[in-house]
């Protein structure tokens, strides 16, 4: 075989909220690490996304941190790399799973051999994966976490480095409309850049509205962009989110449901399972959905939107050609102005930054 997938952590209960430290024994090149994790629910509807359960995903070398998002932002990452429509199973159920996926990226595609993670650089790699297993579903009590690595085996690589993809800023936006500045690192060459604003129930762009990036005290100015028009364009570049939903929607009564997509107008296409008699409408925006039924209805829906948990993207050039991403090592200072959208000093703004790491 050329490729094989190793098991890193067989399927572990894990209580309430802590942290799992998994030492990364294997000395075969990595392509991808993934990450499951499973709740059973203890209702049909849904107090929080899927991904607030993944408190945080680090990977480490000693004090060297090669990776570190929390779960959101760890789906968001992999959608758009990948062009996957979601990260989330999407069942909702009394009594049944809640399954969410996460992975880590060392490689443009999975089996890049350019880009790899190779263990044997490092001393002592450590994968830690933060939880809180009660935040989706507030009824559960633990959840079950299980890891596995894609392996090169028979086949050689020969890598020249791996993407590291980290959070390098996060705080909470000041007053509406109010600037402020993040120096950002020109260490590595940077292929993407993130932007999240994340308020629950909330799109995006309330959080943070601008974004403009310059270069040796704005020498020049490679973007500069109202958030809002910048979503709506790259519609013609993105690829769609989409996500079922199948869960209980109670009689006349509020009932949520999270999703990834969280643009304004997020949109589910749903049907009642049961009863056709019986009707069940949703509505929501900022990835909140909110159903109704009349009776307590069992329902499937399929949700079409963007922005995944209430990440943008900017890609540096092409995302294949290491040669042609955004080489900031050769400048002086890299600075990221935002500013504060229309919600002001509420929920938090994070820049998350995908470099290419040589060995």
């Amino acid at each position: 075989m050329n490729y094989r997938r190793a098991t890193l952590l067989a399927e572990k209960n894990l209580v309430g909220t802590g942290t799992e430290v998994i030492e990364v024994v294997t000395r075969q090149p990595i392509s991808r690490i993934t990450l499951a994790w499973r709740v059973t629910k203890t209702q049909g509807q849904m107090n929080s996304y899927p991904h607030t359960d993944i408190v945080r995903i680090e990977l480490v070398d000693g004090s060297d941190v090669l990776h570190s998002l929390d779960g959101g932002q760890n789906q968001a990452v992999c959608i758009y790399d990948r062009l996957c429509p979601s990260m989330n199973h999407g069942q909702h159920l009394n009594q049944m799973a809640e399954y969410s996926v996460y992975g880590i990226d060392f490689g443009r595609w999975r089996h890049d051999p350019m880009l790899v993670l190779d263990p044997a650089r490092f001393m002592n790699l450590q994968l830690k994966v933060s939880y809180d297993s009660n935040n989706c579903d507030d009824g559960a009590a633990s959840g079950n976490l299980e890891v596995w690595a894609d392996l090169f085996d028979e086949k050689v690589s020969t890598p020249v480095g791996f993407l590291m993809t980290k959070e390098h800023h996060k705080r909470i936006p000041p007053a509406a409309t109010g600037y402020w500045y993040v120096d950002l690192p020109t260490d590595f060459p940077i292929r993407k850049m993130f932007i999240q604003g994340y308020q629950k129930a909330k799109e995006p762009w309330n959080n943070v509205i601008e974004a403009k990036l310059d270069e040796e005290n704005e020498k020049r100015i490679p973007l500069d962009w109202d958030l809002e028009d910048y979503h709506r364009i790259m519609k013609g570049v993105w690829h769609p989110v989409e996500e079922q939903i199948v869960g209980t929607a109670l009689n006349l009564a509020d009932s949520h449901f999270y999703v990834t997509p969280t643009d304004f107008y997020s949109c589910p296409g749903l049907s009642p399972m049961g009863n056709a008699n019986l009707w069940v409408a949703g509505w929501g925006t900022g990835g909140d959905l909110v159903f109704q039924g009349a009776g307590v209805q069992q329902f499937a829906a399929m949700v079409h939107g963007w922005l995944p948990n209430h990440t943008f993207e900017f890609p540096f050039g092409d995302p294949r050609d290491l040669a042609d991403w955004y080489d900031v090592t050769k400048l002086g200072s890299l600075r990221l102005r935002m500013r504060a959208g229309a919600g002001g000093a509420v929920g938090t703004v994070s820049a998350i930054l995908q470099q290419l790491r040589y060995y």
